[in-house]
């Protein structure tokens, strides 16, 4: 979080929508929506476990059962399947950051951000490790504009903090340091979640209720004003 520093291109503005540039990709049609979700979802598997260097195209088509030429038709390179990759959760986690505002109270919009990681890494658990990972190294492969749009939201979250800890809602902590602590503690279930989940519980709604709950529980003992 704190390496997410970024210099915005000229003529980004605030309200730039996320959405990927995709003008040279095919539209598929309902078959093809399937492949194109089915390949999505193995590439992004391959690049948590592979990095980008290491990861093929034939490696992807190999994974998902179907020739390569179906990749290439659909995504075209390597390079713009990672960016969809990245695309395919990046809008999730400016959704989960845009908790933070001001008029919301502070701990209902805590627990709510703390719930929206947790479904991120539940459903997308590979490629929320992926986009970690990418910004970990700088966001080289996310358009700049999306980075900016997080850094925005990233800048946001902690000014909404730093107020909710001026008014007296929260306890005196750091705020920047305290949407470090959120982001860490939860993404560590990317990582570790798998693990650390029996197969009897993995994937089940509970599973994620009692995950949020325990998280929000500890975190929140912590920031509730004296």
């Amino acid at each position: 979080m704190e390496n997410m520093v970024y210099e915005p291109s000229p003529g980004i503005a605030a309200g730039v929508p996320f959405a990927s540039n995709r003008k040279g990709e095919k539209k598929p049609n309902e078959p093809g929506r399937r492949n194109r979700a089915l390949i999505l979802r193995v590439a992004a598997k391959a690049f948590a476990r592979n990095g980008f260097a290491a990861t093929t195209l034939s490696e992807v088509a190999q994974l998902s059962g179907l020739p390569k030429a179906n990749v290439n038709y659909y995504f075209q390179s390597k390079e713009n399947l990672y960016r969809q990759v990245l695309d395919s959760v990046a809008q999730r986690y400016l959704d989960a950051f845009s908790q933070l505002r001001p008029e919301n109270p502070p701990l209902e919009a805590l627990e709510r951000l703390i719930r929206a990681k947790f479904k991120i890494i539940r459903t997308r658990p590979w490629a929320a490790k992926v986009f970690v990972a990418e910004m970990m190294h700088g966001a080289r492969h996310l358009p700049r504009e999306h980075a900016v749009r997080l850094q925005q939201e990233v800048n946001q979250g902690i000014g909404c903090l730093q107020q909710w800890i001026d008014n007296g809602q929260l306890a005196a902590v750091d705020a920047r340091h305290l949407l470090i602590s959120l982001w860490s503690t939860t993404q560590a279930y990317a990582n570790f979640g798998a693990h650390l989940a029996s197969d009897a519980h993995k994937g089940k709604a509970t599973d994620l209720d009692n995950a949020v709950a325990s998280i929000t529980r500890l975190v929140l003992r912590g920031v509730l004003p004296a």
